[in-house]
């Protein structure tokens, strides 16, 4: 894979291009530009991008802010993620409701393939795979 700068014109425009499919389709277009994983602060959307080289880019949050409920609920945050991974749910009411849910930080490791949901402490966390496409 040729190195790719990452720059937030370059994760935008892959945002942009996933519009409307489903989520393995992002992660296929984030590995294509040498995304190795991401975390995403659910307070403030603001994400954090590493590249295959240990790069980082932090890309500000474009929702208002939420504030996270201090109770992990894991049947909530279950819940969440199954309503979004169906097309029930658009994305911001995805983080709305796994912040009500208890979630503070949602880490996706895309060489690993797989999501991890963070509380509000370390001991708190649901992980998830994810699809390959």
């Amino acid at each position: 894979m040729n190195f790719i700068e990452l720059t937030e014109e370059l994760i935008l425009s892959v945002e942009k291009k996933s519009e409307g499919q489903a989520y393995p389709y992002l992660v296929k277009n984030l590995k294509a530009v040498g995304v190795d994983h991401y975390e995403v602060k659910v307070a403030t959307h603001n994400r954090t991008f590493t590249n295959i080289n240990g790069d980082t880019l932090i890309v500000a949050g474009e929702f208002p802010e939420i504030d996270p409920a201090e109770t992990f609920q894991l049947d909530a945050v279950k819940a969440a993620v199954k309503r979004t991974q169906e097309g029930l749910t658009d994305y911001p009411t995805f983080l709305q409701e796994i912040a009500a849910a208890g979630i503070h930080t949602y880490l996706a490791d895309l060489a690993g393939m797989m999501i991890i949901y963070q509380g509000p402490n370390s001991e708190y966390e649901y992980e998830e795979s994810i699809p390959e496409v």
